[in-house]
Order: structure tokens, then sequence, then C-alpha cells
């Protein structure tokens, strides 16, 4: 049976504050961020979640649950089901999305495809094995997580040339192929529910740090622009660079802190000699 590990006042402090900024930016995003060039100031071609919500909706929701997720969860087997179904659900939501927007016209595009749902479904039968009652309660096979690392790492070291075809760019199927090879990996490596959170934080930097590039990027470097931008907009940037700063301190506080190591009771009293 793996022991438990409850998080520290800090740490739990920085998960949930981690979960409530993340659902202010939400709020924030869907607010008029600027005024854009020849559409009116109501126009949703000015509101950052309608300009990315394929990229955005499926991190602020990532980034809402998994800080919360992870600091309830007090076994090792809750923790990985945690990171699993992360794991599945962006996998899936690439593919789905994928599949959806007709971008499987080409090969590389195809393999992309298939490979997400395959670990995707191998990310979702490591959540039900993690979760399932068993009398044992054995931690599950390592197997699993090896197995989406493995497959991830052979897209990453994929050549370039093989995902620009046509003068079309693929480079960015790359992405969740990485994000899932980072949780994959501190899965299989972890020793113990403090690896277990440690690799939980760096996903979470990793969602925030998608998150506020996305943001900017739609904000200021996609059509239409940005002709002014409103108070609401710089607070919606902030907010967002306010999480990316919330997330790495988490993951400083995770590997600065150790938990202390319980105490051994006292021996008991010798009987008294015959």
């Amino acid at each position: 049976m793996s022991p438990r590990e409850a998080p520290t006042r800090t740490e739990a402090l920085l998960a949930y504050a981690l979960s409530a900024l993340t659902t202010l930016l939400w709020v924030a995003c869907v607010l008029p961020a600027g005024s854009t060039v020849g559409t009116p100031v109501t126009s949703d071609d000015a509101v950052p979640l309608h300009r990315a919500a394929l990229l955005l909706v499926p991190a602020l929701l990532l980034l809402i649950a998994t800080p919360v997720g992870l600091t309830l969860a007090r076994r090792e087997r809750g923790m990985r089901a945690v990171l699993a179904t992360t794991d599945a659900f962006v996998a899936l939501y690439v593919a789905a999305g994928l599949w959806s927007v007709g971008g499987i016209d080409d090969l590389p595009s195809a393999v992309a495809l298939l490979l997400l749902v395959v670990v995707g479904g191998l990310s979702l039968l490591e959540t039900w094995r993690a979760t399932r009652a068993a009398p044992d309660r054995r931690e599950p096979p390592a197997l699993l997580s090896g197995a989406r690392l493995a497959i991830c790492l052979l897209v990453l070291v994929a050549p370039l040339y093989v995902l620009n075809q046509a003068d079309v760019e693929r480079a960015s199927l790359l992405a969740p192929f990485f994000f899932v090879a980072v949780g994959a990996a501190g899965a299989r490596l972890a020793r113990g529910m403090r690896g277990l959170h440690r690799t939980g934080a760096l996903v979470q930097l990793l969602l925030a740090v998608h998150i506020f590039i996305t943001l900017r990027y739609t904000m200021f470097a996609t059509h239409p622009e940005l002709a002014e931008v409103f108070p609401a907009g710089r607070v919606t940037m902030g907010l967002a660079f306010g999480i990316v700063g919330v997330a790495a301190l988490q993951l400083v506080v995770y590997f600065r802190s150790h938990p202390q190591p319980k105490q051994a009771p006292a021996d008991a009293p010798a009987a008294p000699a015959a």
C-alpha cells in the first residue's frame, strides 16, 4: 500500500491560488481586450477566448482542475490517475481537433493523429488501472507510462523535414507529444509522492506558459489586429503573467521542500530484572 502524504500549507495555498487565478483569467478572456480595425468595440473579434478558443479552453480547464486534483490526492495511485488523465485529455483533444478541422490531409498528420489516439488510449488505461478497486492496492505497473514516453520520444526525434511538406507547417504537432512526454517521464521516473508532486508542478508550469504565449500571440500577432488595447486586455495579460509566476514558484517550492521524516516512537521501558 502506498504511503499517504499531504501537501504542506504553502504547497496547498499555491495550488489553490493557481486554480483561482486561472478561473479569474477565464473570466477576463471573455471580455473585449481592445478595439479592432474596422469592427465595432462589441465585436467578438476583440475577445481573446473567441480568437483562440481551441487553444485556450482546454488549457484553462486543465489549469483549474489539475492543481486541485493533485492537492487532494493522498496516495500515489491518485496522483498517477490525475497525471494520466491530464495526458489523455491533451492527446485526445488534439486528435479530435485535427479530425474536426480536416487537418489530416497528408501522411505526417495522419500518423500524428493515429499516435495521439494510441497515447490517449494508453493514458486512459493507466487511469483505469490506477483508480479501480483492488484488494491489495498495489501500484499500477510502469509499463503504460513507459510506452507513452517511448512513443512521444520517437515522435520528438523525427526529422523536421518529415513534418514540413508542401509548404505546410506541421511542427506544431510536436507540442502535445512534448507535453505528454514530460508527464509520462515524471510518472515513470518518480519515486514516491514527492516526485509525482514535482511532475505535476512541472506540468502546470507548461500549461501556464502555453496560456501566456497563446494570449500574447492571439492579441498582438494575429488578424484582425488590435488597434488599441483596453484595460481589460492589460489585466488579462497581467493575470496570465501572474499565473506563470505562481506556477514557477510552486515548482521551486516542491523542489526545495522535503517531507519531514516521521519520528520513531520511543522504545518501551525494559522489564525489570528478575
